[in-house]
């Protein structure tokens, strides 16, 4: 690779939580370039999420936008894109890079495509089988990848979703899911405690809800379904982090408070997270992140949505896509707690959400194209690696 004389910025917009997470081996792999000067800025989505996030992590934030205030999508989009367009006019980036289907995804497009300035998208060409469900993440997925220039695609079926869609092949990088870097570094190290004292003869229920698509009925149907499990299995014990969101935990909170065997907490930290993870028995949530640790972990996964965008978790047997309108989770739950539990997946280039190793490529493709003015979409190959890193 071509070095330059003048070190390429990176802008990298953050705002929520697994925002944080997906994109920590990006900054890292970014920082190990002396070409590359990566600048992380906190959107103001979750600013304070974010800051706890980014600190556990042990990653900088160099601009710290103003917590969101923003009363709806529009307006809350409207202030984000403000906010990170009036941020990259001071830092003057080469590229803007952003992960995902959030508001701040979507809004460091549109700030991107406000400047000219060259857009880079993590975890690029997920797709459901509607193109405004779920709302509004599906509608942000498909707007974004009309505006990058740069597609960091974290699965084949992703890729073949972008080409698809008529995106120039040779701006398509197949790099794999960077949660999966996180999730192997993690395994790799001393095992973390659970965050909460459970006893050994107790089984585990992990239950995480917060897209807007359960809120109100969906929430209160899940609940109920919790508390009859509950009365079926007395071995068992739920642990129900609460999500950011204020309405959504204020409801989470109210069907589940006098609850025996319920423990709500507070967001945990990502080590210990994968420890309560690893001793559950069960995961039932609506997360996309969540479907796609949950493989490699070996824990069986209920997932609460009416379609799914990571088609290769279901394809796999691993999870199961459970629509609260039709079907009881209840029982599905129960079948599952029955059945033996699945053999964990491993960190290969065969596995669907690639080896753990993402950030690395994705690094190196970005500074292709600052150096050469192009890269060329492959899947898994390098060259010139950063400081003799290997791969």
């Amino acid at each position: 690779m071509n070095r330059c004389a003048v070190p390429r910025k990176v802008l990298i917009v953050l705002g929520t939580r697994p925002e944080c997470l997906k994109l920590a081996s990006v900054c890292r792999a970014l920082g190990q370039y002396p070409d590359c000067v990566p600048i992380v800025l906190n959107s103001g989505q979750h600013r304070a999420s974010v800051e706890r996030t980014l600190a556990q992590l042990e990653i900088g934030c160099d601009i710290r936008a103003e917590q969101m205030a923003g009363a709806s999508l529009y307006a809350s989009i409207k202030e984000l894109r403000a906010g990170i367009r009036h941020a990259a006019e001071r830092v003057a980036p080469d590229v803007l890079l952003a992960q995902g289907d959030t508001a701040t995804a979507y809004a460091a497009a549109l700030a991107s495509r406000d400047l000219g300035i060259a857009f880079a998208h993590v975890e690029a060409g997920l797709r459901t089988d509607h193109p405004y469900r779920p709302f509004p993440e599906e509608h942000f997925r498909r707007r974004i990848s009309r505006i990058a220039r740069l597609h960091f695609a974290p699965t084949l079926s992703a890729v073949r979703n972008l080409h698809g869609e008529g995106i120039d092949p040779a701006s398509v990088v197949h790099a794999g899911n960077t949660i999966i870097d996180l999730l192997r570094n993690e395994l790799e190290q001393t095992p973390a405690a659970p965050p909460l004292p459970i006893a050994a003869s107790n089984r585990v229920l992990t239950f995480t809800l917060h897209r807007r698509e359960n809120r109100g009925a969906g929430i209160r149907q899940a609940c109920n379904a919790v508390r009859r499990l509950l009365a079926a299995h007395d071995d068992l014990v739920v642990v129900c982090p609460l999500p950011p969101h204020p309405a959504t935990r204020a409801q989470l909170a109210r069907e589940l408070a006098d609850c025996p065997r319920v423990q709500l907490t507070e967001s945990i930290d990502y080590p210990q997270f994968i420890a309560l993870l690893r001793r559950s028995a069960l995961i039932v949530t609506d997360s996309g992140g969540i479907q796609e640790e949950a493989p490699h972990l070996g824990v069986p996964l209920l997932l609460l949505r009416q379609n799914t965008e990571r088609v290769e978790e279901t394809a796999l047997g691993g999870a199961t896509l459970l629509d609260l309108r039709r079907e009881d989770l209840c029982r599905a739950a129960s079948r599952m707690l029955a059945a033996p539990r699945p053999i964990p997946l491993p960190f290969t280039d065969a596995a669907p959400n690639g080896d753990g190793r993402a950030g690395r490529r994705i690094a190196h493709h970005l500074l292709q194209l600052l150096t050469t003015g192009s890269s060329s979409g492959h899947r898994y190959r390098y060259d010139n690696h950063p400081r003799g890193v290997a791969v």
